[in-house]
């Protein structure tokens, strides 16, 4: 089996670390998720599969696949969670 390259997406450490599960607000998740992922990588692809173990609102998927398209390092992003909930929030659906 060959392997396949993986992007470099790291969590960014803040003072006070904030996880999404427990903000109950969509803008609210959005934010933390812009201002928690960092990515470094320049290698361009054509398309990538962005793994996330959890999803509630998709704010982070979302949010980590902007920065991989603003980059232009991805033509195209498919988004797949492990698992997923819906709390009665809005779910994020474009990039």
């Amino acid at each position: 089996m060959v392997a396949k390259p993986k992007i470099n997406i790291s969590k960014i450490s803040g003072i006070i670390p904030v996880p999404q599960k427990s903000l109950s607000k969509i803008e609210e998740r959005i934010n933390n998720a812009e201002n928690t992922f960092a990515v470094s990588e320049t290698v361009k692809y054509q398309h990538v599969l962005l793994i996330d173990d959890a999803v509630g609102s998709g704010s982070t998927l979302n949010q980590i696949a902007g920065k991989l398209k603003k980059k232009g390092i991805a033509q195209q992003i498919t988004g797949c969670a492990i698992v997923g909930s819906f709390k009665g929030f809005d779910v994020v659906t474009d990039v």
